[in-house]
């Protein structure tokens, strides 16, 4: 019997004290479809906590209220004015562009500032603002429209003199008693103005839409 070395020893110390490694299995890749819908789980359950009041604005009782169903009765009843009105804008909206108007920024600074005098006693315009849905973006837009069309009816909206004085005669016994003409001819000039603006732009925005191309598919 061959003579065990000192190595050899150590050799079969080692091998008792440290078993013999199990051979690994390899595990088996995840399916990828599998992997794709548990991440689909995963950006659903994201979606509905995040946009979950958007889709759902209101709950009564156990019952949803769907935005869809919110904006279907919106439609019904006033779709057809609200499309009207977008075209509109979009008209107003370019024929401004194509006759190169632009606004000044004072007048148009000068005016949002003579809206926040009007309405400090009222809880300020930001309030105001807030009540009729809108923003301070959407007030720059209609204001700067607004200064758009005076300037390019500009020679049209303007009273005279004659006409100011005819005014402040025709209520000299009624709206302007006891007032003298210096008084009250710059309130006269304004409410004239306005008049005329009004008609006047009703009349030129006339002519502008039936030149204008739209295509209506209907609600």
């Amino acid at each position: 019997m061959p003579k065990a070395t000192k190595k050899t020893v150590k050799k079969l110390v080692v091998e008792e004290l440290v078993p013999t490694p199990m051979p690994i299995t390899p595990r088996k890749p995840m399916n990828n479809k599998v992997i794709s819908l548990a991440l689909l789980v995963v950006v659903i359950a994201l979606l509905a906590y995040k946009a979950g009041p958007w889709l759902v604005p209101a709950v009564a009782g156990n019952k949803l209220v769907t935005r869809f169903e919110l904006w279907n009765r919106l439609e019904k009843s006033y779709g057809a004015q609200a499309l009207d009105d977008m075209v509109n804008e979009k008209i107003l909206d370019k024929a401004i562009a194509d006759a190169h108007v632009r606004i000044d920024e004072t007048k148009l600074d000068n005016q949002i500032k003579d809206l926040e005098k009007q309405f400090e006693t009222s809880g300020g315009l930001d309030e105001a603002l807030k009540q009729r849905g809108l923003s301070r973006k959407d007030l720059e837009k209609q204001v700067s429209t607004q200064l758009a069309v005076e300037e390019l009816l500009a020679d049209k909206i303007n009273p005279t003199e004659e006409e100011v004085k005819a005014q402040f005669e025709s209520g000299a016994s009624s709206m302007y008693k006891d007032k003298k003409f210096d008084e009250v001819s710059a309130g006269i000039t304004d409410e004239l103005k306005q008049a005329k603006l009004r008609d006047a732009f009703l009349a030129w925005f006339a002519d502008v839409k039936k030149d204008a191309k739209v295509k209506s598919f209907g609600l």
